[in-house]
C-alpha cells in the first residue's frame, strides 16, 4: 500500500469520524428526545404537565410539529398531527378548526373542554404542515394546510378601522359592539404571515403581515410588548382594567419570533432595532423580568429559565454576549424544569434550536431546517 493510498485512506476515516462534519448535522437533537419522553404520550398528545389536570392545548399540538419539522422526525409529526386532528378537530383538520383546551371534565371523562380555536396555534400548525409538505414530499400536508390557512382568514381576521385586516385571537370573544377589538402581539409571527402570502397569493395574507406588524410596534410604544391590547378605531391601541399593559408569558414569544427572522425579512431590523431596551433590562439584570409594562418601561421581578432561553437570539443579536453567556450557562447548571414545565420546555427548545442554528428561516419565511441539505 503507496503512501499516497494510505493518506487518502486515513482523510476518508477522518471526514466521517469526525462530529464537525456532515455527520453532526444527521445526529439526533438530544433536547428534543428529552421533551418527547417527557411530554408527549405514545398516541401524540403533548401534555401540559405542569397545568392543573394536565390538560392539552393546540398550542402545544403546533408546537412539537414544528419540533418535529426541525428534527426531522416523521414518525412523531405524523403521531401528534393524527391525535391533533381526532381529538381537537372532531377528525377532520379541513373542515374545523381545532379547539385550543383538551383535558378531563368535571364528569372525569377525556373530552375538549373549550372548542374555541386559538388563532396562533392554527397558523403554526398550518405553517408546520406548509413547510413538512415541501421538505417531506408530502403533499396530504399541503392540501390540509391550504384549507386551514382558507379557515384562518374567514374565521380569525376582521378588517379594524386604521389598522387593516388583522388576526383576532379567535373566533369568538375577542369583539366587542363591534367597535372595539382585544388583540395578542404574540400571535403574530410575522414570518409565518409573510410565507403564506407566498403560498396563497389570492387571499390577503400581505395586508395581514402588514397590519400585524404595526400592531406589534405600536403596542409596545417603549420597546416592550404587553400580553394583551385592546383596539378602537378613534383611540388606537390602549388598556383598560382588565387588559392591562403588562408584558409576561405571552409577550416573551413577541422578542422570540422577531429574533427568528431573517436578517433582510421586512421589518426586521425595525422589529430588532425597537425591542432593544427588553434586551437592555436583561442584560442588567443578567435575568429576564418577568413582568414588563409597556407603558412605563418597566421591570418587575425574575422569569423563569424558559424565559431566558427565549431571549438568548435577541441577546445574540444585540450583541449583549456576556449576558447570553451567562444565561446560557445559568441554563446548563438547571434543567430539571425539561422534565416537568411545559413552556419553559417550549420556550428552551426555541431559543436552543434558534442560535445553534439547527434551522433557518428566509426572507420570504420559508423553513429550512439543517437537514434538509445534510441528511434527507
Amino acid at each position: 500500500m503507496n503512501i499516497y493510498f494510505k493518506a487518502c485512506l486515513i482523510l476518508i476515516i477522518f471526514v466521517f469520524s469526525t462530529p464537525s462534519f456532515s455527520q453532526t448535522m444527521c445526529t439526533p437533537w438530544p433536547q428534543w428526545d428529552t421533551f418527547k419522553t417527557n411530554f408527549i404520550s405514545p398516541e401524540g398528545r403533548v401534555i401540559d404537565i405542569g397545568s392543573r389536570q394536565s390538560i392539552t392545548t393546540s398550542e402545544g399540538q403546533s408546537y412539537a410539529l414544528f419540533f418535529a419539522l426541525i428534527a426531522n422526525d416523521k414518525a412523531t409529526f405524523d403521531k401528534v398531527l393524527d391525535w391533533t386532528q381526532i381529538n381537537l378537530a372532531e377528525g377532520d383538520l379541513s373542515t374545523r378548526l381545532p379547539a385550543w383546551q383538551w383535558g378531563i371534565n368535571k364528569q372525569g371523562q377525556e373530552t375538549i373542554l373549550d372548542s374555541n380555536p386559538a388563532s396562533d396555534s392554527d397558523l403554526w400548525i398550518a405553517y408546520a404542515l406548509s413547510q413538512a409538505a415541501q421538505l417531506w414530499q408530502d403533499r396530504r400536508y399541503s392540501v390540509l394546510a391550504a384549507v386551514m390557512a382558507k379557515r384562518i382568514i374567514r374565521e380569525e381576521t376582521a378588517y379594524l378601522p386604521n389598522l387593516g385586516l388583522s388576526l383576532l385571537p379567535g373566533p369568538h370573544g375577542f369583539e366587542f359592539d363591534k367597535t372595539r377589538w382585544k388583540l395578542n402581539p404574540s400571535y403574530v409571527p410575522l414570518f409565518i404571515l409573510k410565507q403564506f402570502s407566498q403560498l396563497y397569493p389570492n387571499s390577503p395574507w400581505q395586508q395581514l403581515h402588514d397590519a400585524s406588524a404595526k400592531m406589534i410596534i405600536e403596542s409596545s410604544p417603549k420597546g416592550l410588548s404587553p400580553d394583551w391590547v385592546m383596539y378602537q378605531a378613534d383611540k388606537g391601541f390602549y388598556h383598560d382594567k382588565t387588559t392591562t399593559d403588562i408584558g409576561s408569558y405571552n409577550a416573551i414569544r413577541v422578542y422570540l419570533w422577531a429574533s427568528m427572522m431573517a436578517d433582510d425579512a421586512p421589518f426586521r431590523d425595525e422589529l430588532i432595532t425597537h425591542f432593544k431596551p427588553m434586551s437592555n433590562h436583561v442584560a442588567n439584570r443578567v435575568k429576564t423580568p418577568l413582568n414588563v409594562f409597556s407603558k412605563t418601561g418597566k421591570a418587575q421581578n425574575n422569569g423563569p429559565l424558559g424565559f431566558d432561553a427565549a431571549m438568548l437570539p435577541l441577546l445574540e443579536i444585540h450583541n449583549e454576549i456576556q449576558a447570553k453567556t451567562a444565561l446560557q450557562q445559568q441554563l446548563m447548571v438547571d434543567t430539571t424544569f425539561t422534565k416537568n414545565r411545559y413552556y419553559d420546555s417550549v420556550l428552551y427548545l426555541f431559543g436552543l434550536s434558534t442560535i445553534n442554528k439547527l434551522y433557518e428561516i428566509d426572507t420570504l419565511g420559508k423553513l429550512e431546517p439543517k437537514w434538509s441539505n445534510k441528511c434527507h
